[in-house]
């Protein structure tokens, strides 16, 4: 096909643009799985565009591996998620802190942190020290310390420590076991290192413990209220 105006805007001509125009709309994508899905849509434009008007054989051999290989990846990507398997305290963890990450990508998660027992006393994190794990309270309780004087409780469903975790900055306060608890932890690097490596759960992890935050400031707001009007 001649390069010329006529030829550019024929059927021909639009295939061709749609599969590049296919293609950049891929790279736009946040969501693995949809970039996997247009770039197949664009590699099968490709195919029709190379075999009918370009008639490359080359081109429709490499298109054609893309396409294979794509739909390759997202059936291995299908089976890790119906095969992802969570008992309830997991499955709990994960609806209430985690409920936007896929179930392939809950999995890692948990593989990535341990579950731990703690007694009454034990220090999760101590103000002016860096934050070492993030930690979700699955039972228990935990009182939060600013200096010696308790401010705030930790109660079953909460994430401990995530308000600095991500930045490695030292803790605003020290939380200690005030009831035997059973928590979920994650070392800190570890943390921020999937966060960093794996940009479709790291935009999870950030968002949630960003919500997480925010239920905090909330809580908070209307202790202060109740303490005032009672005052």
């Amino acid at each position: 096909m001649e390069l010329t105006l006529e030829s550019a805007f024929s059927l021909g001509g639009l295939v061709g643009h749609l599969t590049y125009i296919l293609l950049v709309v891929s790279m736009l994508m946040r969501r693995m799985v949809l970039l996997r899905l247009f770039v197949i849509l664009s590699a099968l434009f490709a195919i029709t565009y190379d075999a009918v008007w370009l008639n490359d054989p080359v081109g429709v051999f490499w298109d054609t591996l893309l396409v294979v290989v794509n739909v390759v990846q997202l059936l291995i990507t299908w089976h890790k998620n119906r095969s992802a398997r969570f008992s309830d305290e997991e499955g709990a963890f994960m609806a209430t802190r985690f409920p936007d990450l896929r179930p392939a990508d809950r999995r890692r998660l948990l593989d990535a942190g341990v579950w731990l027992h703690a007694d009454e006393g034990t220090v999760l994190t101590r103000e002016g020290a860096p934050v070492e794990h993030l930690a979700y309270l699955a039972d228990g309780r935990a009182t939060v310390l600013a200096g010696e004087v308790p401010v705030a409780t930790c109660e079953p469903g909460s994430l401990i420590g995530e308000i600095t975790v991500l930045e490695g900055t030292p803790a605003n306060a020290t939380v200690i076991v005030s009831k035997p608890a059973r928590f979920w932890m994650i070392e800190a690097q570890h943390l921020r290192d999937m966060v960093a490596n794996r940009p479709e759960i790291g935009r999870v992890i950030e968002n949630s413990i960003a919500r997480a935050i925010g239920d905090k400031l909330v809580r908070s707001n209307a202790s202060l209220k109740e303490n005032g009007s009672r005052a």
